[in-house]
């Protein structure tokens, strides 16, 4: 999986789940002004919470998979070693 195709995730993700949060919130009473100015304020206020959140989850799901790179680079590495020295008591 790339970066691009993750990006392509994360957005899609968050087009399912923004109106959901809204309409949760509009729904529950949200506490929204009876100024409209105000009131749109706040819902911005909101979806960039919600962006936050999903940016969040997604740093951290981006360093796992960097966890995961790293551990299977030392492995690599290390079998790269052995291979080496065992072509070397081969070979002379």
């Amino acid at each position: 999986m790339n970066v691009f195709s993750l990006n392509k995730r994360a957005a899609s993700v968050l087009v399912l789940v923004l109106p959901l949060v809204m309409g949760c919130s509009v729904l529950s009473g949200g506490g929204y002004s009876s100024d409209p100015v105000v009131a749109d304020q706040q819902r911005k206020v909101e979806a960039l919470r919600a962006e936050l959140s999903q940016a969040e989850k997604d740093t951290e799901y981006a360093k796992e998979r960097e966890r995961a790179a790293k551990s299977r680079l030392k492995a690599a590495e290390d079998e790269l070693r052995v291979l080496k020295t065992a072509a070397s008591r081969r070979n002379g």
